[in-house]
């Protein structure tokens, strides 16, 4: 089951019709019935597979199913990788990182408030770089958070779910990048940006550092990195 970027907009539309908020809160709670069953299915169906070669850290906590290391890669101190993850050739993951977690998708209607269960993942690229202490929250609605190739994550970044992130880029420290955002290749964004959500960098953009992102962002010039 997958939802794009419009049908997430259409929906918060919906829900602030009282009838149709009403049987959206219903078919979400169902949702989250059927997401929780299928991870429980998961948890006994997709073993944790580790490339020998990967070098991880013993204070490093890898979920024991649904998590897929290839070779190469590094873990570091006190890192955690979660289900549904998985972390393709040479990708280096430094201390105190969270990877794969439940990202911050709450359906609203009139004063109550639901979690959606995540039943997505997260796939990072081969030679992905991730800085100490970032987050990369697992995809909602079945869908993928991606980081592509190449790319150099720094310290303390915040990666919402269903994000795609493209091949070489650089994301310097401090930055929250929001759900449903897409950045393109070759961008480059600067210390303690934030992006909201639902947001479209296009290629071979700059974003200077303090910036609050609220608009999308065609393709620019090629950026010197």
């Amino acid at each position: 089951m997958q939802l794009n970027i419009s049908h997430i907009r259409e929906i918060q539309q919906y829900s602030e019709k009282p009838v149709l908020g009403s049987i959206l809160f219903t078919l979400f709670s169902v949702y989250n019935l059927y997401g929780s069953i299928i991870l429980y299915i998961h948890k006994y169906s997709r073993p944790t597979k580790i490339n020998p070669s990967a070098i991880i850290h013993p204070s490093a906590c890898i979920s024991s199913w649904g998590v897929v290391i290839d070779k190469n890669v590094k873990i570091d101190e006190k890192s955690i990788i979660k289900a549904h993850t998985t972390i393709q050739s040479g990708v280096t993951i430094h201390d105190q990182c969270v990877i794969g977690d439940t990202g911050f998708q709450i359906y609203r209607y009139g004063m109550k408030r639901l979690p959606i269960v995540h039943t997505g993942s997260v796939n990072i690229a081969n030679d992905v770089e991730v800085g100490e202490k970032t987050c990369i929250d697992r995809a909602v609605f079945g869908k993928t958070t991606f980081i592509d190739s190449h790319t150099r994550i720094g310290k303390n970044v915040k990666i919402g779910h269903n994000i795609r992130i493209g091949a070489y880029c650089i994301i310097d420290d401090d930055v929250a990048i929001g759900g449903n955002s897409t950045i393109g290749d070759h961008v480059h964004i600067g210390k303690q940006v934030t992006i909201s959500n639902r947001i479209k960098i296009g290629p071979n953009n700059a974003i200077s550092p303090g910036v609050v992102q609220t608009r999308d962002l065609n393709g620019g010039k090629d950026v010197t990195l």
